[in-house]
């Protein structure tokens, strides 16, 4: 065979093994890709979560939270422990960042446990290519004297334990497509036992049936085991969902409540229903008769119609008469009198109603649909 025969035959070859091995290069970091996107986050979090907030863009709820006409206030409202770590150091590696969060850490959990503490509760991240190593150094920062972090088996898994100041720890799961932390490693355990054993919350036949829904792009939700308020208590286990829409000067949460049964659900909730008040007094009006609101939400329009304008009755009237309840509270109100709604406001939000105050709340809730809904409206005073 004559030597330029030979050297275009190795030319071709050459070449032919170059883009295979670009190709298969790209399949890789496509396959790579494809897991991360894949990957349930639900699938890690344990059944006896009582709490879950949910984001898959949590880069662009904080851009649009920073020009809020009340972020200052948001400040205050900062779930404690390592919702917040985190959230703050990934928005400085944004700041910092050409290119900010890769599309796969934008998607993120954050469960909450019982005793609800800021010790209780486990972060968990899709992640990309290049994510493992920027979160691990995130920890590896604020590890005490820089130590290398200790490796401990469970269940044939590997769980990274980063030391603290003060005495505290920092526990880590990390795989190819995820990344889990928490203070207590109980719960890293835990969330290798739901992956193991199929006992996640994806799992679960209630909550798995609130996940399997289409969501919107660019959302933030809060799942909560819980009714949406004490009184409408069924007996049987439920899950509220609240999705999250942000504007200048209000937030509101929307959702709905999950039960075992919808049937026995919309019925509970309905008799519990009868049994409300009309209240109705100066920044205070609670109500689950569709004649008093809609007779209310006149006398607030007309009020504000006559040159009396106040925040407070435009809130009134932006209420629908068709809700099965409704409330409209200024929660300086709650703060100078929690004990008075203890039957209609979760604990957080009695605990730390100062952080409220400078919101007027409205509340309704229908039992219209298959399932009941509701809206919470937090309108920024000044």
């Amino acid at each position: 065979m004559q030597l330029k025969t030979i050297v275009k035959i190795g030319t071709v070859i050459s070449v032919l093994l170059f883009c295979f091995a670009v190709g298969f290069y790209a399949f890789m970091r496509l396959e790579a890709t494809d897991r991360s996107r894949e990957v349930n986050l639900f699938s890690l979090v344990p059944s006896n979560a009582v709490g879950v907030l949910e984001s898959d863009h949590i880069q662009g709820v904080m851009e649009q939270a920073s020009m809020l006409n009340y972020h200052q206030e948001l400040n205050g409202l900062h779930f404690p422990g390592l919702f917040d770590f985190f959230l703050s150091e990934l928005d400085l590696y944004a700041k910092d960042s050409d290119h900010g969060f890769s599309n796969q850490l934008n998607h993120f959990l954050v469960s909450f446990h019982t005793p609800v503490n800021p010790r209780n509760q486990v972060v968990y991240f899709r992640m990309g290519n290049a994510d493992e190593q920027m979160l691990s150094d995130i920890l590896q920062n604020y590890a005490a004297g820089h130590f290398l972090p200790k490796e401990e088996t469970y269940r044939g898994r590997t769980i990274f334990v980063y030391p603290l100041s003060h005495e505290e720890f920092l526990a880590a799961y990390i795989e190819d497509a995820f990344f889990v932390v928490s203070y207590q490693k109980r719960l890293i355990e835990e969330v290798i036992d739901a992956q193991l054993d199929g006992t996640s919350l994806s799992d679960d036949a209630l909550f798995s049936r609130i996940i399997s829904r289409k969501k919107s792009a660019d959302f933030l939700t809060l799942y909560a085991q819980t009714p949406v308020m004490p009184f409408l208590n069924s007996g049987q286990p439920c899950w509220c969902e609240y999705e999250f829409h942000l504007n200048s000067d209000v937030v509101y949460l929307t959702g709905e409540t999950f039960g075992e049964d919808d049937s026995v659900l919309l019925k509970t909730t309905g008799d519990a229903l009868q049994e409300v008040s009309v209240v109705n007094e100066p920044n205070l009006f609670i109500s689950s008769d569709k004649d008093s609101t809609s007779y209310y939400m006149n006398v607030a329009y007309d009020a504000n119609e006559s040159g009396n304008r106040l925040l407070y009755n435009e809130c009134m009237a932006n209420l629908s008469s068709e809700a099965s309840f409704s409330m409209v509270v200024d929660m300086q109100e709650v703060v100078e009198t929690p004990e008075r709604f203890q039957t209609y406001l979760c604990p957080f939000l009695l605990e730390n109603a100062h952080l409220f105050q400078s919101f007027i709340l409205s509340t309704q809730y229908s039992l219209n649909g298959n399932r009941p809904s509701h809206m919470w409206v937090f309108t920024y005073k000044y």
